[in-house]
């Protein structure tokens, strides 16, 4: 990411792609998957303003890119506008954003898994094994960036696999925000380091578990199963369901 921000600053880029794909970038390395890559009075946390002027700065270019970047990241749900107040990035820990997150991803992908499950072929549940098991592999090594990684890939791979490129499309943002959603509940309830115990601890059902759902061709358990995962997530998180 530091290669990434440095580049774009330095590269002087003028369009409103490049605008666009620099914010993008950085609210999911920064607000999503924080590292430390920015200097700290430079970050903007979620929550926090964004600025026309400021990004032009960095960026080198005219507010009016800046300008059409925002609205197309507002439209995505990462910024909001506050009357005369400004853009901000997006509070993920608010109550109503995170249920609503929820419900969403509950909806689309209880639906997801039940139709894969009637569907799925040979190289679907092959495809989703090697995936499952860099899972593990990553929960044992407790590597939480890349357990993180492959739990996106197992999510976008079923949606994709039962609803097509156009559904896939549609929701990945969406399951981002909700990586950004459960980064910053674990952060205001100040267990970040228990993320992996979060997604796969006591009582909710592994990825592993919702796969042998699929392969046996079971819709009602494979969508029970991922009902399971998110409600036992929402409870561990505080979230309400209702």
């Amino acid at each position: 990411m530091k290669f990434f921000l440095s580049f774009f600053c330095t590269s002087q880029p003028k369009s409103y792609r490049i605008c666009f794909t620099w914010l993008k970038c950085y609210i999911i390395c920064e607000v999503v998957f924080p590292v430390e890559s920015v200097e700290s009075s430079q970050a903007i946390r979620y929550g926090g303003k964004i600025t026309e002027s400021a990004i032009a700065k960095v960026l080198n270019m005219s507010n009016g890119p800046v300008r059409e970047a925002i609205t197309r990241l507002r439209s995505e749900g990462w910024i909001k506008t506050v009357g005369n107040r400004g853009s901000f990035l997006v509070d993920f820990s608010d109550p109503v954003i995170a249920r609503d997150i929820y419900k969403l991803r509950l909806s689309v992908e209880t639906g997801a898994f039940y139709t894969l499950a009637a569907s799925a072929t040979q190289g679907h549940l092959e495809y989703l094994a090697n995936i499952v098991g860099e899972l593990e592999k990553a929960k044992r090594g407790k590597d939480v960036e890349t357990f993180r990684k492959w739990d996106i890939d197992f999510h976008m791979a079923v949606i994709r696999f039962a609803g097509g490129e156009i559904l896939s499309t549609m929701v990945r943002p969406k399951l981002l925000q909700w990586y950004a959603m459960i980064f910053h509940v674990l952060e205001r309830l100040n267990k970040t380091e228990q993320f992996i115990h979060h997604l796969e601890g006591p009582g909710a059902s592994s990825h592993e578990s919702i796969l042998k759902a699929i392969a046996k061709k079971d819709s009602r358990v494979a969508a029970r199963s991922i009902a399971n995962h998110y409600r036992h997530l929402a409870d561990m998180l505080q979230i309400d369901k209702d």
